[in-house]
């Protein structure tokens, strides 16, 4: 489509939408913080005091895949979920425009 036929709205999320895509990493799961037990006999977590632990999962093939992500990687791995939900944001948005001049193509019929 042409430039001129796009809302604001859409000419913007297409211009937010092509460095994300083009040159960044991005990672569609679910982050979820979890409390676990390290195993180590004389820690706080035996006496109940858990750690924190945060773990990525994803449904892919029909199944659930899960992923520990260690404290250091943690940023990085917020960062590009984050990313992923900007990119999906903007498709929203193009979308929705897409679906509003169908929907007015129609009627003129």
């Amino acid at each position: 489509m042409r430039p001129a036929g796009m809302t604001r709205v859409e000419r913007e999320s297409r211009s937010r939408l092509k460095p994300l895509i083009s040159h960044e990493e991005f990672l569609h799961a679910t982050p979820n913080l979890r409390q676990v037990s390290c195993g180590r006999p004389n820690c706080k977590c035996r006496r109940g005091e858990k750690h924190s632990a945060l773990v990525l999962t994803r449904r892919r093939g029909g199944r659930t895949e899960q992923l520990h992500v260690p404290k250091d990687l943690e940023p990085g791995a917020h960062l590009l979920v984050d990313r992923y939900r900007e990119i999906q944001d903007h498709l929203e948005r193009i979308s929705a425009a897409a679906w509003d001049r169908l929907k007015k193509k129609k009627k003129k019929r």
